[in-house]
């Protein structure tokens, strides 16, 4: 699939509280093959259900490689959301199947953070880009003279 290029400066339309939650997992030891492979294949399907279930929530994620670790960043509708989602059967099944195999025999790291963005408290400016991060969870506008400067954006 294209990118569709936005030109010019677009902001995120963004309006109400959300939550940023940042997921990811670490290869600590890279021949471990058998331990780490496993926890890259188990985001694949829980990704898929939420995109799939809009009603649970989810708005979209980003996703980072680096040297030795998988990082997502996902934007949520509220922090109850994602909380109901880790309680869910998927995230449950995955988050046994973590512990049972790898545990704590540092094979594998995985990590998590939350935050929750209250209404008006984040902003964001893309210059010739496609969607991405908030722009793509939630909606694009093309900077207007009220929405100049990132104090203009977030109505400081």
């Amino acid at each position: 699939m294209v990118a569709i290029i936005h030109k010019g400066r677009h902001v995120a339309v963004v309006e109400g509280d959300f939550v940023v939650f940042v997921i990811g997992m670490r290869v600590n030891k890279l021949l471990s093959f058998s331990k780490w492979i496993p926890v890259f294949k188990a985001m694949g399907p829980m990704i898929r259900e939420l995109y799939q279930n809009p009603e649970i929530g989810f708005l979209h994620t980003e996703f980072h490689f680096s040297w030795r670790r998988v990082t997502l960043i996902q934007y949520w509708r509220s922090f109850d959301q994602l909380e109901a989602y880790a309680h869910s059967k998927t995230h449950l099944v995955a988050w046994k199947e973590f512990n049972k195999k790898i545990g704590n025999d540092g094979s594998v790291g995985i990590f998590h953070e939350s935050y929750k963005i209250v209404n008006r408290g984040a902003e964001a400016i893309y210059n010739n880009m496609p969607s991405i991060g908030l722009g793509k969870a939630y909606s694009l506008a093309a900077v207007t003279k009220e929405s100049q400067s990132a104090r203009e954006r977030m109505n400081v």
